[in-house]
Order: structure tokens, then sequence, then C-alpha cells
């Protein structure tokens, strides 16, 4: 069959509609993302950070030791939850006396462990500790201080005091 120039021109149009398909098919589907900025000023920093009342004691480990759970949370300038970078420590003393406190620290700049901490359902950071102080039993009232140290040069600080319910040590 001989070709025609009509039917030769058509015949292009489809292969470079096709290309063209093929080439905006690829852009679609590429990631919806891009390279993070840090020259920006970043409007969702933590502006309030508390210790959340779902802090409480866990159950217990494999030693019959429970562990205190505390639940920190941050909010930005809206009010709303936010998630920290920078430091967080947690002390955790007896309340009254002149113990050296137990302390916690952890990296929020490091994305695993941030995660790690972090409760989706809570939208609190979760500071498990192991208290190793004497006569914690039920009925003691421990002081929980907590200091974030952001990368913006945020220092956000709380205490609470806290009564325990149970027995820490098995």
């Amino acid at each position: 069959m001989i070709a025609t120039a009509p039917e030769h021109r058509g015949r292009a149009c489809v292969r470079a509609a096709s290309i063209l398909l093929i080439v905006l098919a690829a852009i679609s589907c590429s990631p919806n993302r891009t390279a993070a900025r840090d020259d920006l000023a970043w409007p969702w920093w933590p502006t309030e950070m508390r210790i959340s009342d779902l802090t409480r004691v866990g159950r217990p480990e494999a030693d019959g030791c429970r562990p205190l759970e505390v639940r920190v949370r941050f909010t930005d300038a809206d009010g709303d939850s936010s998630k920290g970078c920078g430091t967080l420590e947690v002390a955790v003393s007896r309340e009254g006396e002149n113990d050296e406190p137990v302390v916690r620290r952890i990296s929020l700049e490091d994305r695993a462990t941030s995660m790690s901490h972090f409760e989706r359902v809570t939208g609190c950071y979760l500071v498990p500790i192991e208290v190793d102080l004497p006569n914690v039993v039920a009925g003691r009232r421990l002081r929980i201080e907590v200091v974030y140290r952001g990368r913006d040069g945020a220092i956000l600080r709380q205490s609470t005091g806290f009564d325990l319910p149970v027995a820490l040590d098995g």
C-alpha cells in the first residue's frame, strides 16, 4: 500500500502524541516532594510545651520494675500540635528530697530517634524513665522537670508533681 501525504502526517501526529503522553505520564508519576529548605523562617516551631496528663506509670518490665512514662506535648504559635527539633531533657526526683535527679536526654534532631518517641495518637513524645531512687512507693510524690532546647534557640521549661499510684520497683 502506498502512503499518501495525509496518512503519513497522521501517523507522525499519532507518534508525537504518544511520546507526549509518555512524557506527561512520567512527569505526573514523579514524587510530589522537594528538598527541605533551611533558609526560610519556619512558622511552626514549638512555642509552648507541657507535660501531658497522660504521663503514667508503665507496665512492669522483665525485672519487675515499672518505668515512669513521661509524655510531653508541643504546640506552635497557632495552638496546634507540633513536633520539636532540638534536645528534650526530662529529670525526675523525689519531691522535697535532695536527691540527684534521674535524667534522660533525647535528641529530637535525629529523625529516627524523634519518631521512635513520638506517639501519633496522643501527639506527644513518650520518654520512658527508669526511676532508680530509694523509696519510690505508692503515694510518693515525684517532681518531673522537662527542658526543651530547640534548634531555633527557644528554651521551654515545665515542672510538675506526680503522685505514684503504685510502687515503681518490683
